[in-house]
Protein backbone atom coordinates (compact mmCIF):
# COMPACT_ATOMS: atom_id res chain seq x y z
CA UNK A 1 0.00 0.00 0.00
CA UNK A 2 1.08 3.48 -1.00
CA UNK A 3 2.46 5.46 2.38
CA UNK A 4 -0.17 8.25 1.51
CA UNK A 5 -3.19 5.94 1.27
CA UNK A 6 -1.55 4.25 4.26
CA UNK A 7 -2.24 7.34 6.27
CA UNK A 8 -5.36 8.76 4.69
CA UNK A 9 -6.44 5.08 6.40
CA UNK A 10 -5.27 5.52 9.48
CA UNK A 11 -6.52 9.15 9.82
CA UNK A 12 -10.05 7.73 9.05
CA UNK A 13 -9.61 5.15 11.95
CA UNK A 14 -8.72 7.12 13.66
CA UNK A 15 -11.13 9.52 13.78
CA UNK A 16 -13.83 6.52 14.29
CA UNK A 17 -12.25 5.32 17.04
CA UNK A 18 -12.86 9.14 18.66
CA UNK A 19 -15.91 8.90 17.38
CA UNK A 20 -17.12 5.97 19.19
CA UNK A 21 -15.12 6.73 22.52
CA UNK A 22 -16.14 9.45 23.14
CA UNK A 23 -18.17 11.15 25.69
CA UNK A 24 -22.06 9.62 25.60
CA UNK A 25 -25.08 12.29 25.73
CA UNK A 26 -27.11 9.87 27.88
CA UNK A 27 -30.69 10.14 29.24
CA UNK A 28 -33.23 13.11 29.17
CA UNK A 29 -32.01 16.14 28.37
CA UNK A 30 -34.98 19.20 29.83
CA UNK A 31 -36.12 21.75 26.58
CA UNK A 32 -36.15 24.71 29.40
CA UNK A 33 -38.64 27.22 29.37
CA UNK A 34 -37.72 30.80 29.35
CA UNK A 35 -39.02 32.99 32.07
CA UNK A 36 -39.53 36.53 31.37
CA UNK A 37 -40.07 39.92 33.34
CA UNK A 38 -42.55 42.07 32.48
CA UNK A 39 -40.61 44.10 29.82
CA UNK A 40 -39.95 40.66 28.02
CA UNK A 41 -36.80 40.65 29.11
CA UNK A 42 -35.04 37.05 30.77
CA UNK A 43 -35.15 36.67 33.69
CA UNK A 44 -31.99 34.81 34.59
CA UNK A 45 -32.34 34.36 38.21
CA UNK A 46 -35.67 32.39 37.66
CA UNK A 47 -33.96 30.42 34.66
CA UNK A 48 -31.31 29.53 36.79
CA UNK A 49 -32.76 28.34 39.58
CA UNK A 50 -35.22 26.08 36.93
CA UNK A 51 -31.97 24.63 35.17
CA UNK A 52 -30.08 23.27 38.68
CA UNK A 53 -33.83 22.09 40.00
CA UNK A 54 -34.16 20.07 36.37
CA UNK A 55 -30.55 18.29 36.99
CA UNK A 56 -31.21 17.80 40.56
CA UNK A 57 -34.35 15.78 39.61
CA UNK A 58 -32.69 13.76 37.25
CA UNK A 59 -32.38 15.22 33.75
CA UNK A 60 -28.55 14.84 32.10
CA UNK A 61 -28.99 18.06 31.53
CA UNK A 62 -30.74 21.26 29.88
CA UNK A 63 -30.77 22.72 26.30
CA UNK A 64 -31.37 26.61 26.44
CA UNK A 65 -33.22 28.80 23.84
CA UNK A 66 -34.75 25.62 21.72
CA UNK A 67 -37.90 25.69 20.12
CA UNK A 68 -39.71 25.25 24.15
CA UNK A 69 -37.22 27.99 25.25
CA UNK A 70 -38.82 30.53 22.29
CA UNK A 71 -35.33 30.66 20.99
CA UNK A 72 -35.91 32.06 17.97
CA UNK A 73 -37.47 35.07 19.34
CA UNK A 74 -34.75 36.31 21.20
CA UNK A 75 -32.11 37.83 19.51
CA UNK A 76 -28.28 36.38 19.27
CA UNK A 77 -26.76 39.10 21.76
CA UNK A 78 -29.86 38.02 24.20
CA UNK A 79 -28.66 34.28 23.75
CA UNK A 80 -25.38 35.27 24.31
CA UNK A 81 -26.02 36.79 27.53
CA UNK A 82 -28.29 34.65 28.43
CA UNK A 83 -25.75 31.61 28.38
CA UNK A 84 -23.29 33.74 30.30
CA UNK A 85 -25.56 34.36 32.59
CA UNK A 86 -26.72 30.74 33.42
CA UNK A 87 -23.13 30.02 33.86
CA UNK A 88 -22.71 32.50 36.37
CA UNK A 89 -25.06 31.63 38.02
CA UNK A 90 -23.82 28.17 38.77
CA UNK A 91 -25.44 26.08 35.59
CA UNK A 92 -23.04 23.76 35.60
CA UNK A 93 -21.83 24.38 31.58
CA UNK A 94 -21.11 20.14 30.88
CA UNK A 95 -24.93 20.20 31.10
CA UNK A 96 -26.09 22.24 28.69
CA UNK A 97 -26.43 21.82 25.09
CA UNK A 98 -27.17 25.39 23.35
CA UNK A 99 -29.84 25.62 20.57
CA UNK A 100 -27.51 28.11 17.97
CA UNK A 101 -30.15 27.67 15.13
CA UNK A 102 -30.39 30.96 13.00
CA UNK A 103 -31.34 31.45 9.11
CA UNK A 104 -27.68 32.59 8.50
CA UNK A 105 -24.36 31.38 8.88
CA UNK A 106 -22.50 34.40 10.70
CA UNK A 107 -25.59 34.63 13.54
CA UNK A 108 -25.14 30.57 13.32
CA UNK A 109 -21.25 30.87 14.19
CA UNK A 110 -21.41 33.89 17.06
CA UNK A 111 -23.81 31.83 18.75
CA UNK A 112 -21.52 28.86 18.40
CA UNK A 113 -18.67 30.37 19.21
CA UNK A 114 -20.71 31.50 22.54
CA UNK A 115 -21.24 28.11 23.50
CA UNK A 116 -17.90 26.76 23.25
CA UNK A 117 -16.40 29.74 25.52
CA UNK A 118 -18.80 29.03 28.08
CA UNK A 119 -17.96 25.44 28.02
CA UNK A 120 -20.96 24.18 27.06
CA UNK A 121 -21.15 20.65 26.19
CA UNK A 122 -22.83 20.90 22.93
CA UNK A 123 -25.10 22.87 20.38
CA UNK A 124 -28.02 21.82 18.68
CA UNK A 125 -28.18 23.26 14.95
CA UNK A 126 -31.46 23.53 12.61
CA UNK A 127 -31.09 24.26 9.25
CA UNK A 128 -31.17 26.95 7.77
CA UNK A 129 -34.82 27.87 7.62
CA UNK A 130 -37.05 30.56 5.65
CA UNK A 131 -36.04 29.54 2.58
CA UNK A 132 -37.75 26.24 1.31
CA UNK A 133 -37.48 23.23 -1.16
CA UNK A 134 -33.77 23.68 -0.59
CA UNK A 135 -31.47 20.69 -2.12
CA UNK A 136 -29.51 18.17 0.40
CA UNK A 137 -26.31 19.56 -1.16
CA UNK A 138 -27.27 23.49 0.50
CA UNK A 139 -28.29 22.23 3.70
CA UNK A 140 -24.76 20.25 3.86
CA UNK A 141 -22.63 23.50 2.69
CA UNK A 142 -24.46 25.64 5.51
CA UNK A 143 -23.41 22.78 7.91
CA UNK A 144 -19.88 22.71 6.23
CA UNK A 145 -19.07 26.43 6.15
CA UNK A 146 -20.22 26.29 10.20
CA UNK A 147 -18.10 23.78 11.25
CA UNK A 148 -15.04 25.00 9.10
CA UNK A 149 -15.10 28.88 10.09
CA UNK A 150 -15.93 27.98 13.92
CA UNK A 151 -12.77 25.47 13.69
CA UNK A 152 -13.02 24.09 17.43
CA UNK A 153 -11.89 20.55 17.64
CA UNK A 154 -14.41 20.74 21.02
CA UNK A 155 -17.49 21.72 18.76
CA UNK A 156 -19.49 18.94 19.21
CA UNK A 157 -22.94 19.35 17.06
CA UNK A 158 -26.39 17.63 17.40
CA UNK A 159 -28.75 18.61 13.91
CA UNK A 160 -31.47 19.31 14.93
CA UNK A 161 -34.50 18.07 12.63
CA UNK A 162 -37.70 19.80 13.42
CA UNK A 163 -39.30 19.84 10.00
CA UNK A 164 -42.90 20.91 11.29
CA UNK A 165 -41.15 24.22 12.62
CA UNK A 166 -38.17 24.77 10.70
CA UNK A 167 -39.44 23.92 7.01
CA UNK A 168 -36.79 22.19 6.47
CA UNK A 169 -36.08 18.01 6.65
CA UNK A 170 -33.06 16.70 7.16
CA UNK A 171 -32.06 13.41 5.01
CA UNK A 172 -30.33 10.51 5.75
CA UNK A 173 -28.40 11.87 3.07
CA UNK A 174 -27.01 14.67 4.63
CA UNK A 175 -26.80 13.15 7.82
CA UNK A 176 -24.67 10.30 6.52
CA UNK A 177 -22.43 13.42 4.37
CA UNK A 178 -22.16 15.27 7.62
CA UNK A 179 -21.21 12.50 9.96
CA UNK A 180 -18.70 11.02 7.42
CA UNK A 181 -17.30 14.10 7.14
CA UNK A 182 -16.70 15.37 10.31
CA UNK A 183 -17.46 12.47 12.77
CA UNK A 184 -16.22 14.02 15.98
CA UNK A 185 -18.17 17.37 15.25
CA UNK A 186 -21.30 16.33 14.17
CA UNK A 187 -21.97 13.57 17.06
CA UNK A 188 -25.61 13.31 17.09
CA UNK A 189 -28.95 14.38 16.59
CA UNK A 190 -32.67 15.17 17.47
CA UNK A 191 -35.19 13.70 16.11
CA UNK A 192 -38.17 16.43 17.11
CA UNK A 193 -41.00 15.57 14.31
CA UNK A 194 -42.03 12.33 16.25
CA UNK A 195 -41.19 9.87 12.78
CA UNK A 196 -40.33 6.88 14.43
CA UNK A 197 -39.95 5.06 10.65
CA UNK A 198 -36.99 7.68 10.34
CA UNK A 199 -35.70 7.38 13.91
CA UNK A 200 -35.42 3.26 13.08
CA UNK A 201 -33.55 4.13 9.85
CA UNK A 202 -30.93 6.68 11.63
CA UNK A 203 -30.52 4.15 14.21
CA UNK A 204 -29.65 1.46 11.69
CA UNK A 205 -27.57 3.23 9.50
CA UNK A 206 -25.27 5.17 11.91
CA UNK A 207 -25.04 3.15 15.07
CA UNK A 208 -22.37 5.60 15.98
CA UNK A 209 -24.61 8.55 16.03
CA UNK A 210 -25.96 9.49 19.05
CA UNK A 211 -29.84 10.02 18.48
CA UNK A 212 -31.94 12.11 21.16
CA UNK A 213 -35.99 11.99 20.56
CA UNK A 214 -38.17 14.88 21.12
CA UNK A 215 -41.68 13.40 21.20
CA UNK A 216 -42.55 11.70 24.78
CA UNK A 217 -44.34 9.08 23.46
CA UNK A 218 -41.27 7.50 21.52
CA UNK A 219 -38.86 7.88 24.65
CA UNK A 220 -39.34 4.35 25.64
CA UNK A 221 -39.09 2.58 22.26
CA UNK A 222 -36.41 4.55 21.13
CA UNK A 223 -34.03 3.66 23.67
CA UNK A 224 -34.84 0.41 23.23
CA UNK A 225 -33.97 0.04 20.03
CA UNK A 226 -30.34 2.28 20.86
CA UNK A 227 -31.35 6.24 20.97
CA UNK A 228 -29.05 7.81 23.75
CA UNK A 229 -32.67 9.44 25.01
CA UNK A 230 -34.75 12.27 24.57
CA UNK A 231 -34.63 16.16 24.99
CA UNK A 232 -38.13 17.27 26.74
CA UNK A 233 -40.39 19.84 27.03
CA UNK A 234 -42.80 18.07 29.31
CA UNK A 235 -40.15 17.65 31.44
CA UNK A 236 -40.02 21.03 32.63
CA UNK A 237 -43.21 19.97 34.98
CA UNK A 238 -42.67 16.57 35.50
CA UNK A 239 -38.68 15.87 35.30
CA UNK A 240 -38.47 12.62 37.37
CA UNK A 241 -41.55 10.92 35.73
CA UNK A 242 -40.23 11.79 31.98
CA UNK A 243 -36.26 10.11 32.90
CA UNK A 244 -38.52 6.68 34.05
CA UNK A 245 -39.15 6.19 30.73
CA UNK A 246 -35.26 6.65 29.90
CA UNK A 247 -34.64 4.08 32.96
CA UNK A 248 -37.36 2.02 32.29
CA UNK A 249 -37.58 1.69 28.66
CA UNK A 250 -41.08 1.25 29.41
CA UNK A 251 -43.83 3.74 28.16
CA UNK A 252 -45.94 5.33 31.28
CA UNK A 253 -49.44 6.06 30.71
CA UNK A 254 -49.24 9.04 32.39
CA UNK A 255 -47.40 10.55 29.95
CA UNK A 256 -49.82 8.67 27.04
CA UNK A 257 -52.61 10.47 28.96
CA UNK A 258 -50.68 14.01 29.11
CA UNK A 259 -49.62 14.29 25.91
CA UNK A 260 -53.07 13.22 24.27
CA UNK A 261 -54.28 16.88 27.09
CA UNK A 262 -51.51 18.79 25.80
CA UNK A 263 -52.48 18.32 22.22
CA UNK A 264 -55.68 20.50 22.89
CA UNK A 265 -53.68 23.38 23.49
CA UNK A 266 -50.95 25.27 22.12
CA UNK A 267 -47.89 23.68 23.90
CA UNK A 268 -45.68 26.51 24.94
CA UNK A 269 -48.08 28.60 26.50
CA UNK A 270 -49.86 25.68 28.20
CA UNK A 271 -46.32 24.08 29.92
CA UNK A 272 -45.79 28.08 30.78
CA UNK A 273 -49.12 28.03 32.31
CA UNK A 274 -49.37 25.56 34.66
CA UNK A 275 -45.02 26.07 35.69
CA UNK A 276 -46.21 29.63 36.67
CA UNK A 277 -48.56 28.08 39.21
CA UNK A 278 -45.77 26.22 40.92
CA UNK A 279 -43.53 29.05 40.53
CA UNK A 280 -44.78 32.23 39.50
CA UNK A 281 -45.73 34.75 36.82
CA UNK A 282 -42.44 35.05 34.91
CA UNK A 283 -43.24 31.52 33.81
CA UNK A 284 -46.48 32.71 32.32
CA UNK A 285 -45.23 35.43 29.64
CA UNK A 286 -44.44 34.66 26.36
CA UNK A 287 -42.92 36.87 23.57
CA UNK A 288 -45.21 37.58 20.36
CA UNK A 289 -46.03 36.06 18.22
CA UNK A 290 -47.04 33.71 20.97
CA UNK A 291 -49.36 34.64 23.81
CA UNK A 292 -50.59 33.24 27.27
CA UNK A 293 -53.39 31.05 27.39
CA UNK A 294 -56.58 33.18 28.58
CA UNK A 295 -57.80 32.53 32.08
CA UNK A 296 -60.51 30.29 30.98
CA UNK A 297 -58.14 28.38 29.21
CA UNK A 298 -55.85 28.22 32.01
CA UNK A 299 -58.40 26.83 34.44
CA UNK A 300 -59.28 24.32 32.21
CA UNK A 301 -56.09 23.35 31.56
CA UNK A 302 -55.29 22.45 34.75
CA UNK A 303 -58.66 20.23 35.39
CA UNK A 304 -57.48 18.41 32.50
CA UNK A 305 -54.26 18.04 33.82
CA UNK A 306 -55.87 17.50 37.65
CA UNK A 307 -58.20 14.66 36.03
CA UNK A 308 -55.66 13.27 34.02
CA UNK A 309 -53.42 13.19 37.53
CA UNK A 310 -56.35 11.08 38.92
CA UNK A 311 -57.13 8.79 36.65
CA UNK A 312 -53.58 7.70 36.24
Amino acid sequence: MQPYKLAVLLIGLLSTLKAITMEKFTGIYAASLTPLHADLSCDYDAYAVHCKELIEQGCSGVVLFGTTGEGPSFSVAERQEGIQALVERGVDPKKIIVSVGCPSVEDTITLTQAALAAKCAAVLMTPPYFFKNVSDAGIIAFYREVIRKVNNPDLKIFLYHIPQFSGVRISLDVIRTLHEEFPTTVIGMKESEGNFELTSAVLKQFPNLQLLVGSEKMIADAVSLGATGGISGIANICPQLICSLYKSKERQPEIEALSAVLKNYPFIPAIKSLLAQKKGSSWNMLRPPLVPLSSNESIRFAEDVQTCEQTH
